[in-house]
């Protein structure tokens, strides 16, 4: 009888950390503003390339707390540190590029795109948020430890994953709407400007505060 007691505590972990995997997404950060950004200024294709680059990021993620990101963290602090002043500097380069940006008419909507610059500009940003690091080495490493069963490990990986893409997909089909991609063509310089300055502040107060 002791089997389906702790298959329930496993699903009930595994709705928990969907839970908690859904609020962190909608917390405002550099992956949100970057998707909505390339869905209103080059569209539907490249947002959802944007999007499933970041699902591989959270891929990526997932394998490191796997193998242990939080035990690795722990043992060598420098790192950590590391990774956050990569991601400062990374951020600031992204908006002084922002911040150049030329304003550009809206793509028609059948204009031909190369998705794949969206697609590792989003794998980038994934790689390199302070929020992903978190997130990983501490919340979902918690519902994958080395007492939890294989299955479960898969399973975490799987939920994350998919509210991950989830998410990011409906930001871009959200915001790459004809109505937001018109509305961002004739604000293109202050909303790029704005962009950028959020992004700046992300990346200032992660090189800030990594000591």
């Amino acid at each position: 009888m002791a089997y389906p007691a702790a298959m329930d505590q496993h699903l009930l972990a595994l709705g928990s950390l969907f839970a908690v995997s859904l609020a962190t997404s909608l917390i405002p950060g550099p992956t949100n503003f970057l998707i909505v950004r390339i869905a209103m200024r080059r569209g539907r294709p490249a947002a959802v390339a944007a999007a499933l680059g970041t699902t591989v990021g959270c891929l990526v993620w997932c394998a490191a707390a796997l193998i242990g990101l939080a035990a690795l963290l722990a043992a060598v602090p420098w790192l950590y540190k590391a990774l956050r002043i990569a991601g400062g500097l990374y951020l600031l380069w992204f908006a002084v590029g922002l911040w150049r940006a030329k304003a550009e008419p809206a793509p028609p909507a059948d204009a031909p795109d190369r998705p794949g610059g969206a697609f590792w500009s989003g794998f980038a940003i994934c790689l390199t948020n302070p929020k992903s690091v978190l997130f990983f080495a501490s919340i979902f490493s918690a519902y994958v430890g080395p007492d939890m069963p294989d299955w479960m490990h898969a399973a975490a990986a799987a939920v994350v994953t998919a509210t991950c893409l989830g998410w990011c997909v409906a930001l871009a089909w959200l915001f790459s709407a004809p109505a937001a991609v018109q509305a961002y063509a004739r604000a293109q310089r202050p909303l790029d400007r704005i962009a950028a300055a959020v992004m700046a502040v992300f990346g200032v107060s992660l090189l800030w505060t990594f000591g």
